[in-house]
């Protein structure tokens, strides 16, 4: 049988696409299974003033439904679906942040509500949750294929109109078993402009040994 220069082109281009590993578009990301020792070191960059800071997240422990981290030096405790639910640094969340619900799936949206009580001043946060898609996403430590959480919402008390507002973006990759980027905007009660805006993006993830 003879087969041209253009035929033999085309059936190699048709081996590596089917070849080519194929991900759904609709892909569930299931609750990420973490152990002691589990480290991950983030870069987080002020948007507003440029600068910058490292911080990490180390596993002490994690049994009886909850996850304790070292988080640079001060204790961290968390739901197994990565919802904080207090500090060393003085923050308690009751019952605890409510933003993602694994496994979380492409089109998922659902609400959030907590009371955050710091230093004896209590408030209520409250707002939606829309999981977004997947996407390619490059952090310092690499490229990933990471699905989209968006949180939307405010806090405080009075009028909504004059509570705070917030924004958040996570990128969870399940190569890592975390988030590998999180944006983050707030702008204070009673206010309208942007307070407090940062990146913080994955540096180094390292697992338990």
């Amino acid at each position: 049988m003879f087969i041209t220069t253009c035929m033999r082109r085309c059936l190699l281009t048709a081996l590596l696409v089917c070849a080519a590993p194929s991900f759904a578009a609709d892909e569930s990301m299931g609750r990420p299974q973490v152990r002691a020792g589990d480290l991950w070191v983030y870069r987080q960059t002020s948007l507003i003033n440029h600068k910058t800071d490292e911080f990490s997240y180390r596993v002490m422990a994690a049994a009886d439904g909850r996850i304790t981290t070292d988080a640079s030096g001060q204790r961290d405790i968390y739901s197994t679906d990565w919802n904080l639910i207090e500090s060393s640094s003085g923050v308690k969340i009751s019952p605890h942040e409510g933003y993602f619900r694994f496994p979380l799936a492409p089109g998922m949206v659902y609400p959030f509500k907590a009371q955050r009580t710091v230093a004896r001043v209590r408030a209520a946060w409250e707002g939606m949750v829309t999981v977004g898609a997947w996407e390619t996403i490059d952090v310092p430590a690499g490229r990933f294929r990471a699905l989209r959480v968006d949180v939307e919402g405010h806090f405080g008390g009075g009028p909504v109109a004059r509570r705070g507002r917030m924004q958040q973006s996570y990128w969870w990759s399940g190569e890592v078993r975390r988030w590998v980027r999180h944006d983050l905007w707030i702008s204070k009660p009673g206010g309208t402009a942007t307070d407090f805006q940062t990146r913080s993006e994955l540096i180094r993830h390292t697992p338990a040994p």
